[in-house]
């Protein structure tokens, strides 16, 4: 591959240099610009001493204008407002054959709301609260939440959430609880259709709107095709022919 972990590289459309944080597919990374981490397509970025290099040197002037040049803006990335949603982004890596093979997710917290909001989020596997966070994510902003492998799907995980603004409102909720049980079947099913759309991700929606003062918030997740438990046979899904790896 082009480039490693830890490779200092530049956004070829804005100029940003950032640094490599892992592959998640053979087309698809993680990079870190000024803090923020978020996927890109490898085609996009580049090796900072190409564009050094490669862009043209500027000549000496006699006359030196004391006027201070204006900082080009950033172009401003466009959010739809949609709702709160989990991202789950499936990591990649090769087995004895060199053949692609999901090693885990990576969940991230997408807020494409208005509002900032105070996280309380808890998880919980077979009925065990096993990580427990507090933190706050601001309007059309995002957070990274955990790392779940395929395995601990058969354990009936819920992400569990208590949510509050940031700014108080008088006619929305002071708080409200929202639970998330993932299907381990429809989180298979999920990932093998984005890896075969070659796209970087799937996305789950916890909530359209934050709730109004005394209402109820409804449960706007798609309905489960399953009637069972969610529960996943690794086994035989190896025997079927998917690629599996446990972590």
């Amino acid at each position: 591959m082009k480039f490693q972990e830890g490779d200092k590289i530049v956004v070829s459309a804005t100029q940003e240099k950032g640094v490599v944080v892992e592959w998640i597919s053979k087309k698809m990374l993680t990079i870190d610009v000024g803090g923020v981490s978020f996927p890109v397509h490898a085609d996009q970025i580049d090796f900072p001493y190409f564009a050094d290099f490669s862009s043209p040197k500027v000549q000496n002037k006699k006359s030196v204008s004391s006027e201070i040049p204006r900082r080009e803006k950033k172009p401003e990335k466009i959010i739809e407002r949609d709702g709160v949603w989990l991202s789950f982004y499936p990591v990649l890596d090769k087995n004895i054959f060199d053949d692609d093979i999901i090693s885990h997710f990576k969940i991230y917290f997408l807020n494409h709301t208005d509002d900032g909001l105070v996280l309380n989020f808890s998880m919980f596997f077979n009925s065990l609260k096993e990580i427990e966070l507090k933190s706050t994510v601001r309007a059309l902003d995002e957070l990274y939440l955990i790392d779940l492998s395929l395995e601990k799907l058969n354990d009936h995980p819920k992400f569990s959430f208590v949510f509050e603004l940031t700014e108080k409102n008088n006619f929305k909720a002071r708080s409200f609880n929202h639970d998330y049980k993932p299907k381990a079947k429809q989180i298979f099913k999920l990932a093998n259709e984005v890896l075969q759309q070659q796209k970087a991700s799937f996305n789950i929606q916890l909530f359209e709107n934050y709730p109004l003062k005394g209402s109820e918030i409804e449960n706007q997740l798609p309905e489960q095709e399953e009637e069972d438990d969610g529960s996943i046979d690794l086994k035989k899904l190896i025997l079927a022919g998917f690629k599996v790896k446990k972590k």
